[in-house]
């Protein structure tokens, strides 16, 4: 996918772009700023459904159309039918922005498997399964003679990465991870 996102939306069929972890803080202001540029929102949130409800208005006010789609980033199964819910929707999505994140505090003295776990499966392990649903989509569209179909992915990393301390063990190295994920399907499913 590119990673880049263009702001200008065609009069003939407005773009959509799912926002994970969208109903508050980061992942808001990003869908805010979406559907102020045009562009249909469809608000991925985990357990925040009232923020969710409130950020569609928000949302909708702007662009005209936007909906909110819960799903639990630690269950596969929830990650892999998300893009199809939000294609059923809405019919067809052309950008995802994975911001949801887990942010559990551990450490080197608490560190486990169980914590590393569950930060991969929400912060690298989905954005992954959302680019490659975004892929398997478009090539769906561009086999069925839309033309100059186009698609963007973009992964929002921390600043620990390059501002390392010893805090925050697993979600950090799930950021880096992340990161490497980004380079590799850039290379594996762009243009």
């Amino acid at each position: 996918p590119r990673m880049s996102m263009p702001t200008s939306v065609s009069p003939s069929r407005p773009r959509t772009v799912l926002v994970t972890g969208a109903a508050r803080r980061l992942g808001r202001c990003i869908a805010l700023a979406l559907a102020g540029a045009g562009w249909q929102v469809a608000v991925h949130y985990r357990g925040s459904e009232q923020d969710a409800i409130e950020t569609v208005a928000a949302c909708a006010s702007l662009a005209g159309a936007s909906a909110h789609f819960g799903a639990d980033f630690e269950d596969e199964a929830a990650v892999r039918a998300l893009l199809p819910r939000v294609v059923a929707h809405f019919g067809s999505v052309d950008a995802v922005v994975n911001s949801a994140a887990l942010f559990e505090h551990d450490d080197a003295a608490s560190f486990g498997f169980a914590a590393l776990e569950r930060h991969l499966r929400s912060n690298t392990a989905a954005p992954v399964l959302l680019a490659q649903a975004l892929h398997a989509h478009l090539q769906e569209r561009a086999a069925a003679g839309e033309p100059d179909v186009q698609g963007a992915v973009v992964n929002l990393l921390d600043q620990k990465l390059w501002n390392q301390n010893p805090d925050f063990l697993s979600y950090t190295l799930s950021k880096a991870a992340l990161e490497a994920a980004g380079t590799m399907l850039a290379l594996a499913l762009a243009p």
